[in-house]
């Protein structure tokens, strides 16, 4: 159990610290690749609130580019925009609300990689690999997206190199501080496979009309 609360420490502090994750209150990030829905293509951006739940996207849904405006704890469509400014019926499109809630889910999860992991159930450090000339420590986990797998995490740093799930393997770097000193990964490559996340910040404040208009 000690060894499993040091790596996770070490997680943690590599990402700023637990308490500079609880107290970022939005972010905002692009993302492309890794897009788990055909209703969802190309560059997706979203700006989140963390305490209410409140996320605006804007990007393309069936092929139209739309910015909509939605609560995840409340599975709420609020509003919806063509690329105009132009309101939406809601309804036209409330059946791509759980496809919608499902990448944002997923593509958050991933970009904070580092509290994700720390979160979830870690087995002890088991075996030291030397991989392009660093030495890290593999730890097994559960219980992120739903799956399990290994990280490689660097001794030193406390930084996550490297992720093995669903039989594949992702180098992770591009560390960022997006903000307030919180540093999260935003380049996950494997063979034929990439996730990048262009523009990655965060802030202790919003104008409130980015969660209810255009």
């Amino acid at each position: 159990m000690a060894q499993t609360k040091n790596i996770a420490d070490k997680i943690w502090n590599a990402a700023g610290g637990k308490s500079k994750w609880e107290s970022t209150k939005y972010i905002m990030f692009t993302v492309s690749g890794n897009s788990q829905h055909a209703s969802i293509t190309g560059n997706r951006k979203f700006l989140l609130d963390k305490q209410s739940g409140m996320v605006r996207f804007e990007g393309t849904l069936n092929r139209n580019n739309v910015v909509a405006i939605f609560n995840v704890p409340n599975q709420k469509l609020i509003h919806i925009f063509d690329e105009n400014g132009t309101e939406i019926a809601a309804q036209d499109y409330r059946g791509l609300l759980p496809d919608l809630i499902d990448q944002y889910n997923i593509d958050l999860k991933v970009l904070s990689l580092p509290a994700s992991i720390a979160s979830s159930s870690l087995n002890n450090p088991s075996e030291s690999k030397i991989i392009n000339a660093e030495k890290l420590q593999k730890v097994d986990f559960a219980n992120f997206l739903g799956g399990r797998g290994s990280v490689y995490v660097n001794e030193e740093s406390g930084l996550i190199k490297r992720i093995d799930m669903d039989d594949k393997s992702y180098t992770v770097n591009g560390y960022k501080d997006i903000g307030n000193g919180l540093v999260l990964p935003t380049i996950f490559k494997a063979s034929g496979d990439s996730i990048s996340y262009q523009k990655v910040a965060s802030f202790t404040e919003m104008e409130p009309a980015k969660f209810n208009s255009f």
